[in-house]
């Protein structure tokens, strides 16, 4: 089934020149899995290993700590992996797995995940802050957050608290008391979208984009009331449309003026990752976002990334009188 047409134009005026015809093109190859290994429930060399002596056909991506990834075709060899049964590793798009690593948390840290089902950047980041440190996974539907609990759990993450809950409302709990957000917000999806697979884009909508980003501006603006002074949030999207991204971080850019700052994303450099990142856009049909958006940084699709989109905040000041 082909793309939608009006995406597909939008699309044209997003990639940068030269890169559209590859980006087109990712969306009709089934892609590669990824994945990372729960380092909390066994060794990763030992993981490895094991995936080694049963066949599966797995390369470490360069610059992405953790991250693997398997052919399309080796896919049900991963699936019928032993570490798979036994929660050893988690399937993720290596794309997904940049957002805990652009955040960069700390061993000790306190860290809310916003938006955290399935509970995949959940489980990065609580090991990554250790068990010294501890996260709080927010969900507002009851069957995602039910799946993130048994996510949580299956992962051996026992420094996570899961919350079941409107994640715009939570910062009244804890006003400014998180080292690191994450607020990977629900978006339209359009960079997991595939010509063999209909139903990826069968509720797309230029509505459907006024629709998210209505919801992601009231995730963003509360990830940064729960953020301390001095901490850092990491915003992203699985999209391409600018009002979803940039328009969403240069509104909170204008909500907060010098309390916040965009700071650099945090994205490897070299490697295939930096192959496929672009800068972030400063203006959209007819609109400018301020210059501080470069900073920001969309990953183009091919066989291994999904489309996304990181934006990464810094806290300069107390925001909780702002409205």
């Amino acid at each position: 089934m082909p793309l939608p047409d009006p995406f597909v134009d939008r699309l044209r005026e997003i990639v940068p020149e030269g890169r559209f015809e590859a980006v087109l093109a990712s969306f009709e190859e089934p892609p590669a899995t990824g994945f990372h290994v729960n380092t909390m429930l066994r060794d990763e060399d030992e993981v490895l290993s094991v995936l080694e002596d049963e066949d599966v056909p797995m390369a470490a991506v360069e610059g992405v700590p953790g991250a693997y990834v398997v052919p399309a075709d080796g896919r049900p060899a991963l699936l019928a992996s032993r570490p798979y049964a036994d929660g050893h590793i988690y399937i993720q798009n290596v794309s997904s797995q940049l957002a805990p690593i652009a955040l960069a948390p700390r061993v000790g840290d306190r860290v809310l995940d916003l938006c955290a089902a399935p509970g995949s950047k959940t489980g990065q980041l609580s090991m990554m802050v250790g068990k010294e440190g501890e996260v709080t996974a927010v969900e507002k539907a009851r069957p995602r957050f039910y799946k993130l609990k048994a996510n949580v759990y299956r992962q051996g993450a026992t420094n996570v608290l899961p919350w079941m809950g409107n994640g715009a409302v939570y910062w009244r709990r804890e006003p400014e008391s998180f080292d690191r957000v994450l607020v990977d917000a629900p978006c339209s999806t359009e960079g997991r979208f595939r010509t063999h697979e209909p139903e990826t884009t069968e509720y797309w909508s230029p509505r459907k984009i006024r629709e998210m980003r209505s919801k992601q501006v009231k995730l963003l603006w509360a990830g940064i009331q729960a953020l301390k002074p001095g901490g850092t949030l990491l915003y992203s999207t699985c999209t391409f449309a600018p009002e979803e991204n940039e328009a969403v971080v240069a509104k909170m850019l204008n909500t907060f003026g010098d309390k916040i700052e965009i700071v650099d994303a945090g994205l490897p450099t070299s490697g295939p990752v930096a192959e496929q990142v672009t800068a972030g856009l400063t203006s959209w049909q007819g609109r400018d976002f301020p210059q501080a958006l470069e900073l920001t940084r969309r990953v183009l699709p091919n066989d291994v990334f999904e489309g996304f989109y990181v934006a990464k905040i810094a806290k300069r000041g107390s925001t909780v009188d702002s409205k």
